[in-house]
């Protein structure tokens, strides 16, 4: 039995902005590196195999963090990057709202009709998640398994788990910065999902110190 941790990288200076990151990346906010350290604590007694990782700084960041000084495997590939959002990457919510409304009301109401501009397809990010999905699965047959990655491929991974079309994939616990998911995934390819949108171990952010 494989044991997969998913985790979210933590809070960005993107994040604060309310701009899409994509394949475009900012940097940890303290609060952000505090909850990826508080959640390194909280996985502490897991004997990771190995740490799958997007290439994304957000994320190679986070799970240094969480991992702290730990010898295992740390491999980054850009199969775990968050999905590609063309020229939306870097700007506003607000500022997409009001200059590309029709394809932003898509990108969250009809995910299987949303056409990106520049950037990939719902339907093209399911196809690179259950890739490395299936990366992982066929090095590791047992043990645990740490993936450190962004919302939306926490979200897609979990849609593919639950066995369900790309248009319910936003029908899911919200994925807060540092959030974990917890999947089993059996010799026969039979795949449990044990917790997800876990932030029990996320602190205030009046607890960190600037």
């Amino acid at each position: 039995m494989l044991t997969l941790y998913i985790a979210r990288h933590g809070q960005t200076e993107w994040n604060i902005d309310k701009r899409m990151q994509g394949w475009e990346n900012s940097d940890l906010t303290p609060l952000g590196l505090a909850n990826a350290e508080a959640l390194g604590k909280k996985l502490k007694g897991i004997q990771f195999q190995a740490a799958y990782v997007s290439t994304s700084g957000r994320a190679v960041d986070s799970a240094r963090a969480m991992l702290q000084n730990r010898s295992i495997p740390f491999i980054k590939d850009d199969l775990f990057r968050e999905i590609s959002l063309g020229s939306w990457e870097g700007k506003t919510y607000d500022d997409i709202q009001q200059h590309d409304r029709g394809r932003f009301e898509a990108y969250f109401k009809a995910p299987e009709q949303y056409i990106s501009d520049g950037g990939e397809s719902f339907a093209e990010f399911e196809v690179r998640v259950r890739q490395a999905l299936g990366h992982i699965v066929h090095n590791h047959q047992e043990g645990s398994v740490l993936l450190v990655t962004h919302s939306v491929f926490i979200l897609m991974l979990l849609n593919i788990v639950k066995n369900r079309p790309i248009n319910e994939i936003w029908n899911s616990s919200y994925v807060h910065d540092t959030a974990l998911a917890v999947v089993t995934i059996s010799e026969k390819g039979d795949m449990t999902i044990l917790k997800e949108g876990d932030g029990d171990h996320r602190i205030k952010q009046a607890d960190v110190t600037w």
